[in-house]
């Protein structure tokens, strides 16, 4: 009887035991459960939070001044945050995100718009393409609106690109001609001239003028985003393209 008693004793102890421990593997479910759908509701989070920064632009209308803040955005990004990272402390080397691109196209109805003539000076008529962390078109202008914007200071060249075409006016009287240098000579306070020999058709401060108008315009331009692709895997964005849309100003 008493062996019987203790038999029925340790089948109860293992009973509690197994009880126990069913409910203690239950638990420990349900907590992963909740950790995987808390984690997997942070990562689409912050997917959302990243995607929104740049569906800003996903738009008509877009300023070529913002295009512009657009691509050395996304190159920062690449840089820091993609695996196009090369430094010690960029976090794309440990997260793996894949670096975004944006593709815009100058076309020729713009093009010609933006400058005083039709001859292509400082921005071309073609598919420029930021990747990586290579900004294709600031690489192209960069130096030489730095050079510019060194030689006559950013005042001065609002001065001069507001007033263009009254400073460099086209086949002039040399009533006119006098009255272009003296114009010259109130816009720009970094540079002064003595003729007009100095802003005539073809000199150098014509053509660095003309440069710095185009990269205005640029600026002033309009761009419609034409596609914005996603990854299939991670849910990000990571390519933008734009054309102009023929407006300016």
């Amino acid at each position: 009887m008493e062996n019987a008693s203790k038999a029925l004793i340790i089948a109860g102890s293992v009973l509690i035991a197994l009880m126990i421990i069913g409910a203690l593997l239950l638990m420990f479910s349900n907590l992963s459960n909740y950790q995987g759908t808390e984690t997997q509701g942070t990562r689409e989070a912050q997917i959302i939070e990243f995607n929104n920064q740049y569906e800003t632009y996903n738009r008509k209308d877009v300023r070529g001044s913002e295009l512009y803040s657009l691509l050395n955005r996304v190159i920062d990004y690449n840089r820091r945050q993609s695996t196009a990272g090369t430094g010690n402390k960029d976090q794309g080397q440990y997260i793996s995100y894949e670096p975004m691109e944006i593709e815009f196209i100058i076309k020729n109805d713009i093009h010609t718009q933006l400058s005083i003539d039709e001859i292509p000076k400082l921005i071309k008529e073609k598919r420029y393409v930021s990747s990586d962390i290579k900004n294709e078109f600031e690489e192209e202008i960069k130096d030489t609106i730095d050079e510019i914007e060194n030689k006559y200071g950013s005042e001065s060249l609002t001065n001069l690109t507001t007033n263009i075409t009254r400073i460099f006016p086209e086949s002039p009287t040399p009533q006119q001609e006098q009255e272009a240098v003296e114009r010259f000579n109130n816009a720009c306070k970094n540079k002064q001239i003595d003729s007009w020999d100095d802003i005539k058709e073809g000199s150098q401060i014509r053509n660095d003028i003309y440069k710095y108008y185009e990269y205005v315009q640029f600026k002033r331009a309009y761009f419609d985003c034409t596609k914005a692709e996603y990854n299939k895997n991670t849910g990000r964005i990571v390519k933008m393209t734009f054309e102009t849309n023929g407006k300016l100003n």
